[in-house]
């Protein structure tokens, strides 16, 4: 694709990982400030992702646990992935961010380097620091197979797999609806995408939606509270 680096092209969706200037500050700003992440970390709070990619956000959490200084925390941190990077490229793109977060990109490689990315299901590691310690559940598959094999609802969902319209079943109803039953009451979910259907396809699973002040060149982004007493509709398919 004409002006992303071959590093951060995802060559299936055609479509850049994410931009490695401000991923960081983004990731914060859209996911961690709008799930409201310090106001309600607790003990063995659960957070979905859709589309692990590089683990940009897995780093961004871990830093938010850094400043939140919570002693003896321990959180989950269940991301999707259909296309696993290779643990070459995973470095090389994290490098990136070297000098602001070593420390957590040496300890992410690692538990990554020990899964077999060649299975399909689950694969579960540790990271562990002053910080506390993040359980990662990591699947490789197709994210419905993810989020339907759930057996705990997540506190927050981070929705990161591409733009809509380069990778479309990211964002379909059937999804984002099993999203909604994976969702623990008072739980949030977060998005860079503002495109319609998406917004639909959330207050159909649940969420009650709202505009937010994105960041960067992304002048809006996407928040909800679980609400499914007002706004649960079953997912139907189309026929």
């Amino acid at each position: 694709m004409l002006g992303i680096p071959d590093l951060l092209l995802n060559k299936q969706y055609d479509d850049r990982y994410f931009d490695v200037i401000n991923a960081l500050e983004e990731a914060k700003h859209i996911h961690i400030r709008g799930s409201r992440f310090a106001d309600r970390l607790k003990n063995g709070f659960r957070i979905g992702e859709t589309g692990f990619g590089a683990g940009r956000m897995l780093i961004a959490v871990i830093e938010a646990l850094e400043s939140a200084n919570v002693p003896d925390i321990e959180i989950h941190y269940s991301s999707v992935e259909l296309y696993p990077m290779s643990l070459d490229k995973m470095t090389r793109i994290l490098n990136s961010f070297r000098d602001r977060a070593g420390h957590l990109i040496d300890k992410l490689i690692d538990v990554y380097s020990r899964f077999d990315l060649s299975a399909r299901g689950w694969h579960h590691g540790i990271i562990s620091g002053g910080f506390g310690v993040v359980n990662l559940h990591l699947f490789i598959g197709e994210a419905l197979e993810m989020a339907a094999s759930m057996a705990i609802p997540c506190d927050a969902w981070f929705l990161d797999g591409h733009d809509p319209a380069k990778n479309p079943d990211m964002w379909r109803a059937e999804l984002l609806s099993e999203i909604g039953r994976k969702t623990a009451r008072g739980g949030t979910v977060t998005t860079f995408s503002v495109a319609g259907h998406v917004r639909r396809n959330l207050t159909a699973a649940g969420f009650s939606v709202e505009k937010v002040p994105g960041h960067g060149r992304k002048r809006e982004a996407l928040r909800g509270d679980f609400s499914p007493e007002i706004s649960c509709i079953p997912y139907k398919p189309e026929m």
